[in-house]
């Protein structure tokens, strides 16, 4: 059975008279250049990781709230929650975002990333798709092709083992298939 679709209209709304920003459920938004993050990045240790996990909790919020809470995304068709987490994640600028199955790993990739720091977009997709689910998600980096930067999606223990790997130097489909030997 399919979800409702994403639907981008009144996602972000804007009160000129008030001089404010806010999303669907009214939360106050401040829109602020990519570049103010980076510059975060550079000065403040922790804080870009900070600044993604409440843009992602917020996302994941949102799409908890369409679909019906955490129970309902669980029980949503992947494709409908994807939908969502792209809808959600493009309409904040982050970046066009999708998921690749590779078995039992899943694995998110940005395109188009507005920030190019993996700390913060890590930090957007774990938060949003944990906030959405109800469950604790990490997101951890396994590399970038070009413009594609993928992050593998899933449990603290199974992330940590994926950085070691990527610290170690191997590749995308070394790490792919070693998720695959000892998926947890």
């Amino acid at each position: 059975m399919a979800g409702p679709a994403f639907d981008p209209n009144g996602a972000l709304r804007f009160d000129l008279h008030r001089g404010a920003a806010s999303d669907a459920r009214g939360a106050r938004l401040v829109v602020l250049p990519a570049a103010a993050i980076e510059a975060l990045e550079r000065t403040q240790a922790g804080a870009v990781a900070a600044l993604g996990a409440e843009l992602g909790r917020a996302r994941g919020a949102e799409i908890a709230a369409r679909l019906g809470g955490d129970g309902g995304v669980r029980n949503a068709q992947l494709e409908v929650v994807v939908s969502h987490l792209a809808g959600e994640l493009a309409v904040a600028g982050v970046g066009a975002i999708h998921l690749e199955r590779w078995g039992r790993a899943m694995v998110c990739v940005v395109t188009n990333a507005s920030v190019p720091s993996d700390v913060f977009l890590g930090s957007v997709i774990g938060n949003a798709i944990g906030a959405a689910s109800g469950r604790e998600v990490v997101a951890a980096a396994i590399g970038r092709d070009g413009d594609a930067a993928r992050f593998f999606v899933g449990t603290a223990k199974t992330a940590e083992r994926v950085r070691g790997l990527v610290a170690q130097g191997k590749p995308y489909a070394e790490i792919v298939a070693s998720i695959q030997e000892g998926a947890s």
